[in-house]
């Protein structure tokens, strides 16, 4: 991982949050904007390998956002959650998930969002519902148009 890469400046800002020194977490959240015009929380919980594409152009979560493993999130991304910052309620994407460019998730007020294990999010996509392991959602809103890896997906994307 490079040094001048969002991902590293975004877990640098994420290692002082969790060690207490929120001004300097807030610090490195900025330097991060200033640089790559994203909004990435030090509060976020976030696995290992994750990929912000494009150097994470236009990408704002909310600081209620849980992400897994070998996630892959394209430019201009919007993960919100309609939730109070410290609540229980968290938008929680599992590992393997890709998410397009221009997609919004949104979780709802006062629930939990979930893009399980293997889920791929369309570009454009707007998601105000948790989505199964393996299957592809697209649209506006977003729907089910098939499974990751799967022939019959442009057949279910006519439909």
């Amino acid at each position: 991982m490079r040094i001048r890469s969002p991902e590293f400046i975004w877990s640098f800002s994420r290692w002082c949050h969790r060690q207490g020194w929120k001004r300097g977490a807030r610090i490195v959240k900025t330097l991060n904007w200033a640089i790559h015009k994203c909004l990435l929380p030090s509060e976020a919980v976030v696995g290992n390998d994750i990929v912000l594409e494009h150097y994470a152009l236009g990408i704002v979560m909310h600081p209620q956002v849980k992400i897994g493993d070998r996630c892959r999130i394209f430019h201009h991304v919007t993960i919100a959650a309609e939730s109070c910052i410290g609540s229980e309620h968290f938008v929680i994407i599992e590992d393997d998930v890709m998410i397009g460019a221009h997609a919004v998730v949104i979780a709802r007020s006062n629930s939990t969002l979930v893009i399980a294990r293997g889920a791929s999010i369309g570009a454009g996509s707007v998601l105000t519902k948790s989505v199964p392991a393996g299957e592809v959602w697209a649209g506006n809103p977003a729907r089910r148009i098939g499974e990751v890896g799967s022939r019959q997906l442009a057949v279910d994307s006519r439909q």
